[in-house]
């Protein structure tokens, strides 16, 4: 390895590609941010041959590199967070090759990335969804997928993941097996419930070689990408213009409960989530709907105050 900022950059981008077999894309964009940063980094400060040169002045040199555009705007934490740990990555990889002595990062305050609220589906564009013409087998199917990733708030890998045997008709549940091989009971609505029975009586055109409850035209269990497609095909066929996605049922799911007052410990246990802390994301997305529709509909609500 050649010990400078570009030898150890290029070394760092081999062993990317070799050992780590990161897609081309993920390693271009590492290349793009490291030619960039070096660049400037060379020019600022031209005694800094290797990383292992880097000073603290250097250093505080890197950080605003990375928190602020060319134009001095600050860049959002995300973009930021994205590059710190590409940084940190170059550096692990220098540590083991015996250039540094530690992780550079870690003199470095990571900023904290907010996560977006989670967007939802309304109520009212779901009933318009469900009640779409499902007339063959392939629309009654994707209409129940739809009806049960909301009914139950389930994540797109445990809805193609389901068996003919994952539901209870007579307690109305779907046991469900989620993240880390748990298992749940989730209620099913009265609605999903007959929409699946309703595709249940044309599954067997579909020639099923297993005990899958979905299954595509080949008679074996959906991918996720599959079920991803099959609600985009629902959409259109039901001439709605709208962006829905399995998760996003998942996200109306829980919304619809915390507005409905549910206790955030049951729909914790209803999502699967491992920490509460998941779910209370919910309580806000409940606020942001509440302060939609107070200023919608409070007739003083936007007026100027006098």
């Amino acid at each position: 390895m050649e010990r400078t900022l570009r030898g150890e950059s290029e070394a760092f981008l081999q062993f990317l590609q070799s050992e780590r077999r990161l897609s081309p894309r993920t390693v271009e964009s590492y290349g793009d941010l490291l030619k960039h940063l070096t660049v400037k980094l060379n020019a600022a400060f031209p005694e800094v041959v290797s990383f292992a040169d880097v000073t603290p002045e250097a250093l505080r040199f890197m950080q605003r590199f990375l928190h602020y555009t060319k134009e001095g705007a600050p860049r959002a934490s995300s973009s930021v967070a994205h590059d710190l740990y590409a940084l940190s990555s170059l550096f692990k990889f220098l540590v083991r090759e015996g250039v540094l002595s530690h992780n550079l990062i870690d003199d470095i305050k990571v900023p904290r990335v907010k996560k977006p609220l989670p967007r939802v589906v309304s109520l009212s564009e779901i009933k318009e969804l469900l009640k779409s013409a499902a007339t063959t087998p392939k629309e009654k199917r994707d209409v129940a997928m739809a009806a049960l990733t909301f009914a139950s708030g389930l994540r797109v890998s445990e809805l193609v993941s389901l068996r003919l045997n994952s539901l209870s008709w007579s307690e109305e549940t779907v046991r469900v097996v989620g993240k880390g091989n748990k298992e749940r009971l989730v209620p099913v609505g009265k609605v999903a419930l007959e929409l699946i029975r309703d595709y249940l009586a044309v599954r067997d055109s579909f020639a099923p070689k297993d005990d899958a409850l979905f299954v595509s035209r080949l008679g074996r269990g959906m991918s996720t990408r599959a079920a991803e497609y099959a609600l985009d095909a629902l959409v259109r066929r039901a001439g709605l213009n709208l962006d829905i996605s399995p998760h996003k049922l998942r996200h109306s799911f829980a919304t619809e409960l915390v507005s409905g007052g549910a206790d955030l410990r049951a729909v914790q246990e209803m999502l699967g989530h491992s920490s509460l802390a998941a779910t209370q994301v919910y309580t806000h997305v409940n606020l942001e709907r509440l302060k939609e529709i107070y200023h919608k509909a409070h007739p003083r609500a936007n007026l100027e105050s006098s």
